[in-house]
């Protein structure tokens, strides 16, 4: 799910962090997208490792585990990676919901520069063996990173405030839809929704009333009851497989529903379908 920002005013505010601190800052959308950076190119050692597949996937399932930490507790969470440097991020909400993440990373602290290119050759010769490489990392005082954190905690606020990067409210009710479908068979908790938007409960039904005009149990029957319709037009699927492919663990309930839904029976429709 992208996310819209503010590209100019935006792109200044990191430039202003970087030129503070010395540290690349990344924005993430709430799928974990790469959305701006800056600089604009990663430092040389992680830039030339992520052209390894397997440092990549690394590299990128460490990013979300770092992101869904911070969404989590709603607060920056500072870290080491998998390649043992130390990176922030700090979760950006609007109106309660998340919309992305920005981070910085690419730094270490320790200060023996003889130990940390040791490191870094290391894993330089376990994933490219032939790669020659500036392994020259920031080094950074533990007292650095956690100043740096706390203007990285007060930019996602900023950020926030200003509207540097916002969802429309297509994006929210796609993404919800996006979590519904891919979920259809199982069961489906507000609960669920709220965790999966970092949102409270209260803010989930506004959204989901406002722009559906359905309360979310009704939102979401009425997204089961759809794709089963489509089920039915579109597959040999019995009607016993397909309520439970659509979420209806009961069949008697499903017939009912869907006939008051739709003005006819499962079983009419398909029917009709195969004339």
């Amino acid at each position: 799910m992208s996310i819209l920002f503010e590209d100019e005013e935006l792109r200044v505010l990191m430039e202003d962090f970087y030129i503070l601190t010395g540290i690349r800052l990344v924005l993430f959308d709430a799928d974990f997208v790469e959305v701006i950076s800056y600089p604009t190119s990663k430092d040389t050692f992680c830039g030339l490792m992520r052209k390894n597949k397997e440092f990549d996937e690394l590299c990128h399932s460490c990013d979300m585990s770092a992101c869904r930490h911070s969404l989590k507790t709603k607060s920056t969470y500072i870290y080491t990676c998998h390649a043992g440097l130390t990176e922030a991020v700090s979760p950006i909400f609007e109106n309660e919901i998340i919309i992305g993440y920005i981070m910085f990373g690419q730094v270490s602290e320790m200060q023996n520069k003889e130990q940390l290119n040791l490191n870094i050759k290391s894993l330089c010769e376990k994933y490219m063996p032939d790669t020659v490489i500036d392994k020259k990392i920031k080094q950074k005082s533990h007292r650095q990173i956690l100043a740096a954190s706390k203007i990285l905690d007060a930019l996602a606020e900023y950020i926030r405030l200003k509207g540097m990067v916002r969802l429309s409210d297509t994006q929210v009710i796609t993404k919800i839809n996006n979590y519904i479908i891919s979920n259809i068979e199982s069961d489906i908790a507000v609960y669920d929704l709220c965790n999966e938007l970092g949102v409270c409960r209260t803010r989930l039904y506004e959204i989901v009333k406002k722009q559906t005009g359905e309360g979310v149990s009704s939102f979401i029957r009425s997204k089961r009851l759809n794709y089963a319709k489509k089920l039915i037009k579109t597959t040999d699927l019995t009607i016993t497989e397909i309520a439970l492919k659509s979420g209806f663990s009961d069949y008697n309930y499903f017939l009912r529903l869907f006939k008051k839904h739709f003005g006819v029976s499962p079983k009419k429709l398909q029917k009709s379908c195969t004339v």
